[in-house]
């Protein structure tokens, strides 16, 4: 009986003992949905949803902002009234993107103009130019390029 003992003691101390090393072995990272918005003349022309790794730096999740979203919540019609290029929108004047995971603002930028664009000219699937991003990452870059938790 006391062998017995011995042995679920020592089984239950290798098994504690892999637990915590699976626990601090550095699983993949998880996902976190970020909210983009979009205000331009006062007024939130677009509001979508994407996601990034739990680890992205800043100048990732710009990268992320400029490719198609998860889903959209709100695309104002003006988006789409460029006839000539209907995959483009083009905000003239004074913009401010924010990328927050609530409940705080976590990116900001300001820019004036920029273009937006999507997939297909049926599409809602709004997102920042390569140009967009770009100018977004200079603009943000006092925020510097670390995690962002």
């Amino acid at each position: 009986m006391k062998d017995r003992k011995k042995i679920h003691w020592k089984q239950t101390l290798a098994l504690m003992a892999l637990s915590a090393l699976l626990a601090s072995c550095g699983l993949p990272p998880g996902m976190k949905l970020l909210q983009l918005r979009v205000h331009h003349g006062g007024e939130c022309v677009l509001e979508t949803n994407f996601d990034v790794p739990d680890t992205s730096t800043v100048s990732e999740i710009w990268d992320a902002a400029g490719q198609k979203p998860f889903s959209t919540q709100t695309a104002a019609k003006s988006l789409g009234a460029n006839k000539a290029n209907p995959l483009e929108a083009k905000l003239t004047g004074p913009v401010e993107i924010r990328i927050s995971h609530p409940p705080s603002d976590e990116i900001s930028a300001k820019l004036t103009n920029l273009t937006l664009r999507r997939s297909s000219k049926d599409s809602d699937d709004w997102h920042l130019s390569g140009n967009g991003v770009s100018r977004a990452k200079k603009e943000s870059s006092s925020q510097g390029d670390k995690p962002v938790r």
